[in-house]
């Protein structure tokens, strides 16, 4: 039965003993998702157990016991999410584009990057990202991201010559043909 009390998941996950702890662990999560309609990841805290396990099951089933992200990109991508434990609701999350991830049952580091043209590779980061925060006591509700609308400064004239940056090109425009772009959100102000 999967846990939808926000408190119960708010609570740091302790570390498994033994790898084999850990596999017992892991494998009844596998079962528990494979039982739910749409899940791709479960960790053992919204099923009770207060232990630093998760399963993802994007691509193919994997278990990762004890599992610490060592590495992560500053870039980050905009996700919508949903849990398990939330049936329903759905939020935007910040995630990193890359997290590298070692766990004690993986030689080695795991690298998951959302950075390509295969959309299950998003979904597979984002997820690793999401149970790991689990683990640590963070909810989806944590990560939430509100974009915020752009508020041009009340000081800018019409005709008034501003500087404006879609990250790969800069424009020099009077504010009425820049202001459009700038409210879509492909363009931003330039500092000078």
């Amino acid at each position: 039965m999967i846990i939808t009390e926000i408190k119960q998941l708010q609570i740091l996950c302790e570390e498994v003993k033994t790898v084999k702890e850990g596999e017992e662990i892991g494998a009844q999560l596998l079962k528990e998702l494979a039982e739910s309609e749409n899940g791709i990841g479960l960790a053992a805290n919204q099923i009770g157990i207060n232990k630093r396990v998760c399963v993802i099951n994007v691509k193919e089933p994997l278990v990762l016991i004890n599992p610490r992200i060592v590495e992560k990109s500053e870039e980050q991508f905009m996700f919508a999410e949903g849990c398990l434990s939330f049936p329903g609701k759905h939020v935007r999350t910040g995630r990193h584009t890359s997290v590298t991830v070692e766990a004690d049952n993986h030689e080695g580091k795991l690298s998951f990057s959302a950075d390509s043209e295969d959309i299950n590779d998003a979904f597979e980061c984002a997820c690793v990202q999401h149970e790991i925060d689990h683990l640590d006591g963070i909810t989806m509700f944590d990560r939430s991201m509100i974009s915020q609308p752009y508020k041009a400064p009340e000081k800018i004239g019409r005709n008034e010559r501003v500087t404006i940056t879609d990250g790969k090109e800069t424009k020099e425009l009077k504010w009425k043909k820049a202001q459009p772009l700038v409210e879509s959100g492909d363009w931003e102000m330039a500092s000078v």
